[in-house]
């Protein structure tokens, strides 16, 4: 491949390898340094805390085991696709709760990060380009003030005003309950309905960091040598704009995207419990509140893969787009 020496892979591939291991071993350790005991949990919704069931369980997942040989065990599934099973949810795998949840996940996520980096770098570009009009002006106030409101804010203010005062947009769920599941339109135009109000808060929380970067992208490349020739040249301002500019302006925020994406698998926590969305997100809270070590571990395994293979394909796609780069 094209600037990508067969010896930077190999490294790169070792480097995700020992970064996913560490991952995956905090992602071991830390539902069992919250603490609480999933036995005793599970003993007082299900045994009125009896003693001897919270030991019963103890055995049959292996919680009386010392801590390595369950993190030997916690390896070995992994190496072998296996997630366990749910303590809560027992006797339903792991990967079927996550495999159910997942789908909601990327509905609203990658839509909503796709609609944002996009918004970002068309909003951006226009502003740097009218750099000191009012346009700009209202562009960099704005989004300086959408970055300083807290998320959960943004989220329930949307809830309050569309779906409660207004009643245009339904207030939770993914789907209406009962809905007809054998017409595609009307199960599509449903699903659609239900996600307005979750994928609009995360693109309007997203969207005001990366426009002030693709603005000050576009600006620093107008500034740069190859820019000023081009001008001097007389070559018009759309053509330098789409053959030079913007390309390499947009570099910067490719990697940003990548990660995006593989973080977006790992959904929005606050977005999906207030939205009461059953996507990964609130899997994952759920899990932690009835520690459930088995899905929490399952989930955050999911996601920790995710974000270190996109990492690595944006490492081998980077100099396709930006022939400059050489990686040896």
């Amino acid at each position: 491949m094209k600037g990508i020496t067969l010896k930077y892979v190999c490294k790169r591939l070792l480097s995700a390898l020992f970064t996913l291991w560490v991952a995956l071993t905090f992602n071991f350790l830390l539902p069992r340094m919250m603490g609480g005991d999933p036995a005793e949990y599970l003993a007082s919704q299900n045994a009125m805390g009896s003693a001897e069931y919270a030991q019963q369980i103890r055995e049959q997942f292996g919680l009386d085991k010392g801590i390595l040989e369950q993190y030997a065990r916690y390896l070995g599934g992994l190496l072998q696709g296996d997630l366990g099973v749910s303590y809560t949810n027992f006797p339903i795998p792991v990967k079927d709760i996550i495999l159910q949840a997942m789908p909601w996940t990327l509905l609203i996520v990658l839509i909503s990060t796709l609609l944002s980096f996009l918004i970002a770098w068309l909003v951006g570009t226009v502003a740097a380009l009218k750099k000191g009009s009012l346009f700009d002006n209202t562009v960099v106030g704005v989004s300086f003030y959408i970055q300083s409101v807290p998320y959960f804010l943004v989220a329930m203010l949307l809830v309050m005003g569309l779906g409660y005062h207004l009643n245009w947009f339904p207030m939770g769920h993914a789907m209406t309950p009962g809905a007809d599941l054998a017409n595609m339109g009307a199960l599509v135009k449903n699903i659609a309905y239900h996600a307005f109000l979750p994928v609009l808060s995360l693109v309007i929380v997203s969207l005001a960091g990366r426009m002030i970067m693709m603005r000050s992208n576009i600006l620093q490349v107008f500034s740069e040598d190859y820019i000023v020739l081009a001008q001097a040249k007389g070559l018009r301002r759309s053509k330098i704009l789409t053959k030079y500019a913007l390309r390499n302006a947009m570099l910067p925020s490719f990697t940003g995207l990548m990660l995006s994406l593989g973080q977006a698998v790992g959904g929005a926590i606050a977005t999906e419990m207030i939205f009461s969305y059953p996507g990964i997100g609130l899997t994952i809270m759920n899990a932690v509140l009835s520690h459930d070590y088995p899905l929490v571990q399952g989930c955050f395994a999911i996601i920790a893969l995710s974000v270190v293979l996109l990492n690595f394909l944006a490492d081998l796609i980077y100099p396709l787009i930006d022939p400059r780069v050489s990686l040896e």
